[in-house]
Parts: C-alpha cells; sequence; structure tokens
C-alpha cells in the first residue's frame, strides 16, 4: 500500500538538503577549493541526506513492481541508450530517456524548450524540475518498470526525482573511458544532427559529468544502490554483462506487439 508518511518525510526533508548541499558548494568556491573538493563535498552531503531514505520495492528474487524504477547512467557516449532498447527487446519494462524527452521539448518550439536547447547546447545540466516534470508525464502515460536513462545527472536531480517519484531500485553504471567515449560521439556526430555532438561541446559534457553526475553514483553507490558494467567491448558482449546484472530482478518476458 501507499504509504504516505514516508513521502511526506521526503517533502519535508529535501528542501534543507537542498539548501545544505547549495551553502556548501558555495563555501567551498568561495575558499578557493578545488572541483576535486566539491565533488566530494557534495558526495558527503548527499550520502548524509539521503542514507534514511527507503531503497526500491523490488528486493532480488521477487518480481519488479509496475512503478519499480532502473537508473542507467554512464558517462556521454557509454552506449546507454542501445543497452536500454536491448533491454526492453528481452524484458517486460519501459524505456525513458531523459535527453530524448528533453530534446523533444526543444523540437515543441516552447519556451521552456528554448532554455532546454540553451543548456544542452553549452553542456550544462538542464533545472532539475523541468526534467523530473517530463519524466514524471511520461511515466504516467506508460506501464513500468522504468529504464531511465542519462538521469539523475546531478544531486539535484536525484533530490527531485525521489521527492516526486521514488528511489531507483538500482542504477546500472556503464563504465568507459573518456577517449573511447570521445570516439563514439565524434562518430555519431557524422549523422545524428544533435547540437553537443561536437567536439568543444562534449568536452564540457565530460567535466560536467565528472563534476555533477559522478557525485551521484558516489552517494547511491554508498546506499547499496550501483551495479557497474565496463562498457568498453562489444555491445553484445557488453549486454550480456547488463543481463547479468538484471538477473535477479525478475522482469519478466518482453511484452508481445502488434
Amino acid at each position: 500500500s501507499f504509504d504516505t508518511s514516508v513521502y511526506m518525510a521526503r517533502f519535508l526533508l529535501w528542501p534543507s538538503v537542498l539548501l545544505s548541499a547549495t551553502l556548501a558548494q558555495a563555501l567551498v568556491v568561495s575558499s578557493g577549493g578545488s572541483a576535486s573538493r566539491l565533488r566530494q563535498q557534495r558526495a558527503r552531503m548527499a550520502l548524509a541526506a539521503t542514507q534514511h531514505v527507503p531503497a526500491g520495492s523490488s528486493q532480488r528474487g521477487e518480481r519488479a513492481g509496475e512503478n519499480a524504477v532502473y537508473f542507467i547512467m554512464g558517462g556521454p557516449g557509454s552506449g546507454k541508450g542501445t543497452q536500454c532498447a536491448r533491454l526492453v527487446e528481452h524484458f517486460d519494462a519501459t524505456h525513458l530517456s531523459a535527453g530524448d524527452l528533453l530534446r523533444s521539448e526543444v523540437a515543441s518550439g516552447s519556451e521552456q524548450g528554448s532554455a532546454i536547447a540553451a543548456a544542452i547546447a553549452d553542456g550544462q545540466i538542464v533545472a532539475s524540475e523541468t526534467t523530473v516534470a517530463l519524466l514524471q508525464a511520461a511515466m504516467a502515460k506508460r506501464r513500468g518498470p522504468f529504464l531511465v536513462d542519462g538521469f539523475p545527472r546531478s544531486l539535484a536531480n536525484l533530490a527531485a526525482f525521489e521527492v516526486v517519484l521514488a528511489p531507483c531500485v538500482f542504477m546500472l553504471f556503464l563504465e568507459v573511458g573518456e577517449e573511447a567515449m570521445m570516439q563514439r560521439l565524434l562518430k555519431r556526430g557524422e549523422s545524428s544532427g544533435r547540437c553537443d555532438d561536437n567536439e568543444a561541446t562534449i568536452r564540457k559534457r565530460f567535466r560536467t559529468y565528472l563534476d555533477e553526475s559522478m557525485p551521484v553514483v558516489e552517494a547511491l553507490e554508498a546506499r547499496g544502490l550501483v551495479r557497474r558494467v565496463s562498457a568498453e567491448g562489444s555491445a553484445d558482449a557488453v549486454f550480456a554483462a547488463v543481463l547479468d546484472a538484471f538477473a535477479d530482478q525478475r522482469l519478466g518476458a518482453t511484452r508481445a506487439t502488434g
């Protein structure tokens, strides 16, 4: 059953968490702290803030519920979309790409889409409330479990998602070296038409990924919610390892189509 007390506690907790994290960041920056120290500070704040948040609903050996969420993360060009596409061919699950939802909003020509476009072009992270609202709307129209690809990209993303929706069952983290990711993205840029698939923006995306996204991985890892997979090999080899990571989740066979 739906436990309203848990969600009320989250609503009361997260504003103070976000304020504390913002103040901590300001203190480190004003004192001339390095990006590395800032990342460490964010990770400590995230761990302190999230260690009492319940884990996802699906435990080992149990069938994943329709509202179960799995975060699929990795650096730019790590193969998140490719692996999610293969997972939904294999399992009864829905793939939601945060990036695709944002680009769709950009294509709509809305005022919000213009703000999103500016952030994407500069390799920055879109405002948390914007991305979470788009994910929430997409999830309301589909049946889970959900594979959420390319999210959360920051601790603020994570906090906002857990307030509005629920903690993930786990995060699948695809590990790839920066040079390999660069080559993949440049190759994709030859035909993708994406404004962020150019070397200058890719470099900015790598820095944002290290500064903003890795603290999320560290925070969830401290909660025992990260499963790492090397994504350096062929798509088939990586998918075999991804299936192993999901082996205990009992997601069920893919839904019939047509």
